[in-house]
């Protein structure tokens, strides 16, 4: 200790933190109680005068990127402090490698004074041996204490992920917590509306760009802004202009999140461990996902069709407003690619045709087209009768239930099945008991051996059995109990007197030409219609699944 750095006085500044992360009670902890607790201090140390506060509410000590601290970095190159003053050291940081720097390297070096009241250290007279043992001790201590409040953290919040509840910070547009329990969603139904908007327009054909405009023209808030102006002090990293706009990510971003149906999907980052701030991404397979969570704004059956939609090629003329209601449908029978639109002109008039037109192609297909007008007619008459087939479909599996045959089968597996829990149960009760008669001496050890291994071959065949007999009544009563809510949606489409881009892209997965004019259709197939079409006539399940004209 020099004399004269006793006797001199310190240009001091108070450094307060807290954060929730790191496990620290609010209540003790606080930034007012750890300014007071410092103010106190220096006025029993007259040659400390405080003269700067830095302060970082809500920033973790694992690091040092904090804005306080580095403000105070800050002041003492301008030469405005020579002291610090903190509470203790878990408020300076919490990483006691970067700790140890700061307090035994840096701050000395640059002549610095730093004070950590409730640890009783003064860098100006704790010079020890022992001093210089147990600061990194206390470091080391904080540092552990901090990973341990970071894993049971993390642990707690995969924990409600798994049961579905709500953990993210910020809510996704057009829901709101539900006022009764902050891990649940409730809809917020002036964004929901534009979020059912913004499907809809999508399912019409229009790109992601245009009904970006279009709710731009509509002075729609941006989810940001609207946020905003509901009283939340959201913040993105994503606005560039002071103004928020729509941009055509912004409405992909929408389109692509599945919460929008009752599905909640969680976890898609994490963070390596305590120290590490940036995200990395997870693989799919480990998201946290579970379906019927909340209300849905948007219908799977819709999900689904944007979905189809976004992956399709959809390109789209300059100056048109709606996607062509066959892009990204139609192609060659032969090479597979995807055909062109073209146009020609006859007499003032114009025609269009789809064709294979790309110069690397095949000689097998390059330069055969297909009127679009045609195609138009052609397809719409088919989606007619693809429509009825559907109905009739419907009308059988309605009755199905009650078909002698259909009632017998389910009947007689029922039966069959209570008979083989039966003989299993008592199987295993054998098997069970064996031990105890060979342990009490009721059996030698070979035949303790021989009937083990004959009862544990009657249960393995058993169990077999049963797994089997259950599959079957399962696909029996599937029909009973099937969705056909497809059906209901695409018999809307029954009295259009036009083709147009949701009737099409809601049907028909991809249409295949070929040379003088025969098209090959391939529909877009519910899994549920095709778990059922083993229960109709076989004329009926082929021309369901594709058609050709």
């Amino acid at each position: 200790m020099n004399v004269n750095d006793e006797l001199k006085e310190w240009m001091a500044a108070d450094y307060t933190r807290l954060s929730k992360e790191d496990g620290d009670k609010e209540e003790s902890d606080s930034i007012n109680n750890q300014k007071a607790l410092i103010q106190h201090y220096t006025e029993s140390h007259p040659e400390l005068c405080l003269v700067r506060h830095y302060s970082d509410d809500g920033y973790t000590g694992v690091n040092f990127n904090r804005p306080g601290f580095q403000n105070m970095l800050e002041g003492i190159k301008e030469g405005q402090i020579n002291c610090i003053i903190v509470k203790d050291l878990s408020r300076f940081g919490r990483n006691y490698i970067e700790v140890g720097r700061y307090i035994e390297r840096i701050f000395p070096t640059l002549g610095i004074r730093f004070i950590a009241i409730n640890d009783n250290y003064d860098s100006l007279y704790n010079n020890s041996s022992s001093d210089q043992l147990l600061l990194p001790f206390k470091n080391l201590i904080n540092d552990a204490y901090s990973r341990d409040i970071s894993v049971k953290v993390r642990s707690n919040l995969d924990v409600k992920r798994r049961q579905g509840d709500f953990v993210s910070p910020s809510v996704p547009y057009g829901y709101k917590r539900l006022e009764t329990d902050k891990n649940k969603l409730a809809i917020d139904e002036p964004a929901a509306n534009i979020v059912r908007l913004i499907f809809a327009k999508r399912i019409e054909g229009q790109s992601n760009q245009q009904i970006a405009a279009l709710l731009n023209q509509m002075k729609v808030p941006t989810p940001i802004r609207y946020k905003q102006e509901s009283g939340s002090h959201a913040k993105t990293a994503f606005q560039v202009y002071s103004t928020p706009k729509w941009y055509g990510t912004t409405v992909r971003r929408i389109l692509e999140n599945e919460i929008y149906t009752g599905t909640m999907v969680q976890g898609k980052t994490y963070r390596p461990n305590y120290k590490i701030r940036k995200p990395v991404a997870r693989p799919q397979k480990d998201w946290f996902r579970k379906e019927g969570t909340h209300e849905a704004i948007i219908s799977r059956n819709d999900f689904d069709l944007v979905h189809n939609i976004l992956d399709t090629d959809t390109h789209q003329s300059a100056g048109q407003e709606t996607i062509y209601p066959f892009s990204g449908i139609v192609y060659c029978g032969n090479c597979h690619q995807s055909c062109n639109r073209k146009q020609t002109v006859k007499k003032n008039k114009s025609y269009f045709y789809y064709g294979c037109y790309l110069s690397n192609h095949t000689t097998c297909c390059k330069g055969f087209c297909i009127n679009e007008s045609y195609l138009e007619q052609t397809v719409l008459s088919t989606l007619r009768q693809y429509i009825n087939d559907l109905t009739d479909m419907e009308q059988m599996l309605s009755h199905l239930e009650n078909i002698p045959i259909q009632q017998a089968e389910v009947k007689t597996l029922t039966q069959e099945i209570q008979h083989a829990e039966v003989s299993l149960q008592k199987y295993q009760q054998l098997l069970s008991s064996l031990y105890e008669d060979y342990h009490e001496g009721l059996l030698n050890k070979d035949e303790y051996l021989d009937l083990k291994e004959s009862y544990q071959e009657q249960v393995n065949e058993l169990s077999a059995a049963l797994d089997n007999m259950t599959t079957q009544q399962d696909g029996l009563t599937a029909a009973f109990k099937a969705d056909t809510s497809h059906i209901d949606e695409f018999r809307k489409y029954m009295e259009s007197p036009v083709l147009n881009r949701k009737m099409l892209i809601s049907m028909v997965k991809k249409i295949y030409i070929y040379p003088k004019n025969r098209i090959h259709i391939v529909f877009r197939f519910p899994d549920e219609f095709e778990k059922l079409l083993h229960f109709l006539p076989d004329a009926v399940s082929d021309k369901l699944i594709a058609r050709e004209v």
